[in-house]
């Protein structure tokens, strides 16, 4: 069984099996990777990375589960589907779609050769399809995509992304507010939690942005800091300078992970810094969502975030360079950090009320 990491694969997939199971029928050791179900051995594996490809090199497969399929790495989908080399093995896929030219569409569900002799099949379906889901929740989850990511979440399409990434989500004039206005929110204890999101730099722009976050749920961008030759200690004290002004804490400073080392110099500011979840697709869709849903602002002070939005852009149909769905890596850094802080924000929030939903459900 594999999934985008063993950890998606738990919540998606492996926490519900465990409950129509029975607890004493299985044994999960998921740091190995090593699962049993009555007496059945199953690899659990994390795919993502082009590394994970090498774990199951030689392997031999009378099955295999795939999670996610299309944020599955492409190495190791070629390679796990050439170890199901027992006979009659099978290969069980789930996914939402992605853009048209994604291998998995090309190569397997739309290849006319494998469909006709039989060795592929694939069926579609919509989230109202899963009747456990309650019309609430549903509406929930349909508010929780917008444009190109509702056409693939929503109406299971297969569409390509193009042009100016935020061009029908961001409103400068709806959306920015006077700074002063911003601070006397601050004073007045408008907001209920405080997060932010740090993108590191030093010959380019390091970027960081604190954001309040209202009781219900609204973002407002209070503070911007961009600035090039600068050291992650000066980020530092930038940070502690503006939870003097706020008399809290910021509850999470979720920062690029790919710079470990620069997280643990916030942390031993005392800083509650993290390595934040950077898929981009799905924190895109984070943003794009908050934004149609008039769940963000942001004060007319950060200049440089206003530019970028305005800049950021996803590459020309006819580029044959750069990747087909992702944005262009450009005036990207402020993009980075708001994203950061807005995406693994509401992926708590959307933990928070999932677990709620499962305590429902057992009652």
């Amino acid at each position: 069984m594999s999934g985008r990491t063993k950890e998606s694969l738990r919540e998606n997939v492996l926490n519900d099996i465990f409950e129509i199971v029975g607890q004493g029928n299985y044994e999960y050791r998921e740091r190995q990777g090593k699962l049993v179900i009555y007496g059945r051995e199953i690899e659990v594996r994390g795919a993502e990375k082009i590394d994970a490809e090498k774990v199951i090199r030689g392997r031999t497969y009378a099955g295999w589960y795939g999670d996610e399929i299309t944020i599955q790495h492409k190495e190791f989908v070629k390679t796990a589907v050439a170890r199901c080399s027992v006979p009659g093995a099978q290969i069980f896929w789930t996914t939402n779609p992605d853009h048209p030219e994604h291998h998995i569409r090309t190569d397997f569900i739309k290849n006319e050769s494998l469909i006709m002799e039989g060795q592929v099949k694939s069926w579609h379906f919509l989230m109202k399809d899963n009747k456990t889901l309650s019309p609430d929740y549903l509406r929930l989850l349909e508010n929780s995509f917008t444009g190109v990511f509702y056409e693939r979440m929503i109406r299971g399409r297969w569409v390509l992304a193009s042009g100016v990434v935020y061009k029908d989500y961001y409103d400068a004039e709806a959306m920015r507010v006077p700074h002063s206005t911003i601070l006397e929110m601050c004073r007045e204890g408008k907001f209920v939690d405080y997060v932010a999101g740090v993108d590191w730099g030093y010959t380019h722009p390091m970027a960081a942005y604190i954001i309040g976050v209202t009781a219900d749920n609204k973002y407002y961008v209070i503070a911007e800091y961009y600035k090039t030759g600068y050291l992650t200690e000066d980020l530092a004290q930038w940070f502690l300078a503006w939870e003097r002004f706020l008399k809290t804490k910021v509850h999470a400073i979720f920062c690029d992970s790919a710079e470990p080392d620069r997280i643990k110099i916030l942390r031993m500011f005392k800083l509650f810094a993290k390595g934040a979840d950077k898929r981009i697709n799905a924190g895109l869709n984070s943003v794009m969502t908050v934004m149609k849903n008039g769940r963000y602002f942001q004060t007319d002070a950060a200049v440089n975030l206003h530019r970028e939005f305005g800049r950021y852009r996803y590459p020309d149909p006819d580029d044959v360079v750069n990747p087909r769905d992702l944005p262009l890596d450009l005036d990207n850094h402020a993009m980075d950090a708001i994203r950061y802080a807005i995406h693994n924000y509401e992926l708590y929030l959307q933990n928070r009320l999932a677990r709620e939903q499962r305590r429902n459900l057992r009652r």
